[in-house]
C-alpha cells in the first residue's frame, strides 16, 4: 500500500509540473519527480490577458500594407537542451477562441483564410537546441478594423518531453494599426483627482502606447512603467502604480472627436467594478495632420456605478510602434 501510495504521489507531482509558469526553478531539477523540461509556446509578445483566463492572448497588430508575418515559437523549457531531435506537432485551435471568449467577456473570431497563410505546423526542435518556430503570414491592408480576429493555436504532440498545461494553448490577436495608433508623449492639461484617495495622483508626463482596438478607436498600453500590461500608471504617494482591471478605449467619429470612452478590461462587468466614460467638459478632440497627432481628452474612471477618479490628458504622437 505504501509503494502504491508514493506512486501516486508521485504522478500527481509530475502531473502539476506540466501545468507550471515559464520557471526554469520551477520545472527542476530539485523538486522530487518534476520534469527538467517541458514543451510549451514562447511569448510572442506580451500577454494581454488576465490571470483567471484559460488560454493566454497575445496581440500583433501590423502596418496597413499588403503584407505582414510574425513568428511563433515553440520552445523545449527548463535546464537542459533538446536531447534529440524533437517533433511537434502545433494545430489551429478554433474552440481556444471561442473559451478565450467566453472567459474574457470578447468577441474575437477567427481570421479568415483568404487573409493569412502559415508555414508548416509540423515542427523539428533540433538536438542540442531549444527552440522550433512557424510564420504566420497575413494580408493586414485586407483586414475589416472592425473585426476583431485571432487565432488559436494548441500543441498536439510532441515525440519527447511533457506539453505544458499553461502555455500549450494560445490565441493571438491579429489587427491593423489605425492612423491613431503609435508612441505618445502623454501629460496632463489639469491634475488628476481621485475622490476616495488623496494619495493617489497623476503621474506625468510620460510615454505611453495607443494601440488598435477598431477602425477609429485606441487603448492605453503601458509596458514601462506600472506593468507590461494595459494600464494607466498613476501615483501612490511616491510609488509607481496604477488601477488594475483599467486602461482607457478612446472612441473617435469621422472627424476626429472623442465620442465615447470606455474601458479595456469591460465596462463594469471586470472584478474591480471599473468602467470609464468621456467627462463632455473637455476639448475631446484626435487632431491628425500627417505625423502631426494630438489627442485632448477628458474622462472619469468609474467604479461600482460611482465616478471616482477624473484625468484632463493631451497625448502628442512621438513615434511608430
Amino acid at each position: 500500500m505504501k509503494k502504491i501510495i508514493n506512486l501516486l504521489v508521485l504522478g500527481l507531482i509530475v502531473t502539476g509540473f506540466s501545468s507550471c509558469l515559464k520557471d526554469d526553478s520551477i520545472i527542476g531539477p530539485d523538486a522530487p519527480g518534476a520534469t527538467k523540461n517541458i514543451i510549451e509556446f514562447l511569448n510572442p509578445d506580451h500577454i494581454a490577458s488576465g490571470t483567471t483566463s484559460t488560454y493566454p492572448l497575445y496581440i500583433k497588430n501590423f502596418d496597413i500594407k499588403p503584407t505582414g508575418s510574425t513568428v511563433i515559437e515553440v520552445a523545449y523549457s527548463g535546464v537542459d537542451v533538446a536531447p534529440e531531435d524533437i517533433a511537434v506537432k502545433v494545430d489551429l485551435a478554433p474552440d481556444a477562441i471561442t473559451k478565450y471568449n467566453s472567459d474574457n467577456t470578447k468577441s474575437y473570431t477567427p481570421l479568415p483564410t483568404t487573409l493569412y497563410s502559415l508555414t508548416s505546423l509540423n515542427l523539428v526542435i533540433p538536438k542540442g537546441q531549444r527552440t522550433a518556430s512557424f510564420t504566420i503570414n497575413v494580408k493586414p491592408d485586407q483586414f475589416d478594423l472592425n473585426a476583431a480576429y485571432a487565432l488559436g493555436f494548441k500543441i498536439s504532440s510532441a515525440s519527447t518531453g511533457i506539453i505544458s498545461g499553461n502555455f500549450g494553448t494560445i490565441v493571438v490577436a491579429l489587427g491593423a494599426k489605425n492612423k491613431y495608433d503609435g508612441i505618445y508623449t502623454l501629460d496632463q492639461t489639469a491634475p488628476m483627482f481621485d475622490a476616495t484617495s488623496s494619495t493617489l495622483v497623476g503621474y506625468y508626463p510620460i510615454e505611453q502606447e495607443l494601440r488598435t482596438t477598431g477602425a477609429s478607436s485606441v487603448t492605453e498600453y503601458d509596458g514601462r512603467y506600472a506593468a507590461n500590461n494595459y494600464a494607466h500608471p498613476i501615483k501612490s504617494g511616491t510609488s509607481t502604480s496604477s488601477y488594475g482591471n483599467f486602461s482607457p478605449i478612446f472612441n473617435m467619429d469621422d472627424a476626429g472627436n472623442v465620442v465615447s470612452v470606455t474601458n479595456y478590461f469591460g465596462q463594469g462587468t471586470n472584478s474591480s467594478g471599473r468602467s470609464a466614460r468621456l467627462n463632455p467638459s473637455g476639448v475631446n478632440k484626435f487632431t491628425v495632420n500627417g505625423d502631426t497627432k494630438v489627442l485632448q481628452v477628458s474622462y472619469i474612471m468609474v467604479q461600482n456605478g460611482v465616478d471616482r477618479t477624473f484625468f484632463y490628458e493631451k497625448w502628442t504622437y512621438k513615434a511608430a510602434r
